[in-house]
């Protein structure tokens, strides 16, 4: 199979996106440990307020739920960053690290939608439970 380099200019790309990426990354791997943090804090009012917390138990959970996301978000993402960047950093096989990089991303927009789709559900549900 006949290799492919991309240009300076087109590795000055892939060098900005991969460092985009690994900041996003962080980032949500930061937003992460906070909603944990927060989540053991709402788990810990539901302890102590008992069954008249229960809200804090729900809330508890979705904390968990969505520190879980976001840390498979972070995971997928920095990732990509790395393909994106093995891209700039190697030679001879630019097109395979970039294929590896869209499947990271691929996945990630995968645990993106179905965060979404149920994010959508639930509040579907809370709404008509409100309603009752």
């Amino acid at each position: 199979m006949p290799t492919h380099e991309f240009s300076a200019a087109e590795n000055l790309r892939f060098a900005a996106l991969a460092h985009r990426l690994r900041l996003t990354s962080v980032l949500l791997g930061v937003l992460a440990v906070l909603v944990v943090t927060l989540a053991g804090e709402a788990l810990h009012s539901l302890w102590r307020a008992g069954p008249a917390g229960a809200r804090f138990g729900i809330l508890g959970l979705a904390g968990l739920v969505l520190a879980m996301v976001l840390g498979v978000l972070a995971r997928w993402i920095y990732r990509a960053a790395t393909s994106f960047r093995a891209v700039v950093d190697t030679a001879g096989a630019d097109i395979n690290h970039a294929m590896t990089a869209v499947r990271a991303l691929r996945q990630s927009l995968r645990v993106l939608e179905a965060a979404a789709v149920a994010s959508l559900a639930l509040t579907v549900l809370a709404v008509i439970a409100h309603l009752r």
